[in-house]
């Protein structure tokens, strides 16, 4: 079966990266605002606790810092973030920590995250530069509450940084470099929770129970990740100007700087910079090593003795994590679109004439494990195909079955179908909606494509659809840019 991503999402880079399986299911992988900072309600005081750990081992000599994302308005990916607090540090030769006393939170309640740094592993006796390790932990407000909570505990580890990383990979271009434009914010809130997916934030362990029944997590690909950083992380560092190949030469560190350096730039100077290189391009791209090798001498630099015990007998294809998901109806999937509000939309088209669409809705906010509970729509739907989303949050499916267009509203509710013989639908599959809410669909059966309006009336052909020619052959996808209506006709993408 042939797969295909269409459509035009309204969070770019919102909670995750979309990868569909066609085996009944679909893979989720692990995208500032408000006024400057201001101090509304009384300081917290220190009252949590916490231990950085490197693999199975208290990591003592850590120099340890709260962030909050930007909030200064419009805000950008990767903005730089901004200090919670004062610098603190682990106790002397326990790797354990107090949470400073920490000032109210800014004005838009930002997402919390810690970053620890340098580092004196056990039994090496010596600073580690290269160690840094980070953990997401959700909103301001949520994270300020749980601190005034006895008993609440965090724990710093190759695994929480992992999962952090590869969950706001699309938001980062640095360890302390996190945000998102204004528009964007559900999408970095989004992303905050999907770390709670991967990882128990209060004591560094793999989640063990995905909700809902069915979801799996590449758990075995999760641990190497971790046993690939805390082989660097649990040793003296070196030098950047050891020699190394990667591969035979040079400290486990400068392996890993050597194999994640990105062309036209300096080879990374900590762990999770070079765990945000490998979570961004996860099949390589990288300076120094050909995509053919790069998942192999990424999987050899684990520890002989692994911190985190995994099955993974041999180097995966790439460095992706994807939360595996077959509930909601899902069957055959086709395509795939994030609405505004984060939830994802699916066509399943497992035989000729049937078919529906999934709607995978987030249950919960940016501080708990966000469970995508699945609904299933069947209405007006005849082997769906293609799903675009428009501004506001209407999913638009192409039917091949019936050569319609049905319109939902958000969650599912009110299904519109648009099958007039004046809007020239011939087997439609890719969908995409420009800048002025027109709507444009690819006709594989006769090689054209078909505009309409979208809101606030849809449904009326636009001006000489359908049109042909141009090259047209069975297209199948279509992308526009966010044009203006009187801009030319969409390019095309064809078989």
């Amino acid at each position: 079966m042939k797969s295909k991503i269409s459509g035009k999402t309204q969070n770019d880079r919102a909670k995750m990266l979309i990868l569909l399986a066609c085996s009944g299911g679909v893979a989720l992988l692990l995208s500032g605002c408000g006024a400057p900072m201001k101090v509304t309600s009384t300081p917290v005081v220190p009252a949590a606790k916490g231990v950085v750990m490197g693999g199975q081992q208290p990591l003592p000599g850590v120099d340890l810092q709260f962030y909050t994302t930007a909030t200064t308005a419009p805000g950008s990916y990767g903005s730089a973030a901004v200090t919670y607090g004062p610098a603190f540090a682990t106790n002397p030769g326990t790797g354990s920590f107090s949470f400073p006393t920490l000032p109210a939170c800014p004005t838009g309640n930002p997402e919390v995250f810690l970053v620890g740094s340098n580092g004196t592993p056990v039994g090496v006796g010596s600073n580690n530069p290269y160690i840094k390790l980070m953990v997401g932990l959700g909103s301001c407000s949520t994270f300020t509450a749980n601190n005034a909570s006895p008993g609440y505990h965090i724990v710093l580890n190759e695994l929480t940084t992992v999962a952090t990383e590869w969950s706001l990979a699309g938001f980062m271009t640095g360890p302390t470099n996190i945000g998102a434009p204004t528009s964007n914010a559900t999408g970095l809130q989004n992303a905050f929770a999907t770390i709670n997916e991967l990882v128990n934030v209060s004591n560094g362990k793999a989640v063990s129970t995905l909700v809902p029944s069915g979801t799996t997590l590449p758990i075995d690909r999760f641990y190497a990740l971790g046993d690939i950083l805390q082989n660097c992380i649990n040793s003296n560092g070196g030098s950047p100007s050891d020699p190394t190949d990667g591969i035979t030469t040079g400290t486990a560190c400068d392996k890993l700087m050597f194999l994640t350096t990105l062309p036209a730039t300096a080879a990374p100077s900590d762990t999770a910079t070079a765990a945000m290189n490998i979570a961004q391009h996860p099949g390589g791209n990288v300076a120094n090593v050909s995509n053919a090798n790069y998942a192999l001498y990424l999987y050899d630099l684990q520890a002989l003795s692994p911190a985190f015990p995994n099955a993974l007998a041999s180097a995966p294809t790439d460095w992706t994590l994807a939360i595996n998901y077959t509930t909601g109806g899902l069957a055959s999937p086709q395509s795939v679109a994030v609405d505004g509000l984060g939830n994802v939309w699916v066509t399943n088209k497992p035989t000729t004439g049937t078919g529906s669409v999934t709607e995978l809705t987030v249950a919960a906010n940016a501080t708990s494990t966000p469970v995508y509970a699945g609904a299933n729509y069947t209405s007006d739907v005849n082997s769906p195909y293609g799903v675009a989303i428009d501004i506001d949050n209407n999913a638009w499916v192409t039917n091949t079955g019936n050569n319609s267009i049905t319109m939902f509203g958000p969650g599912g509710a009110s299904p519109v179908n648009y099958n007039s013989a004046s809007i020239g639908l011939n087997n439609p599959e890719g969908i995409a909606i420009d800048g002025a809410g027109n709507v444009w669909v690819v006709n594989n059966g006769n090689s054209t494509l078909s505009g309409i309006t979208g809101l606030p009336s849809p449904g009326t052909p636009l001006a000489n659809s359908p049109y042909s020619g141009g090259g047209l052959n069975g297209p199948s996808s279509i992308a526009v840019n966010p044009i203006a209506a009187s801009s030319p006709v969409p390019s095309v993408v064809r078989k």
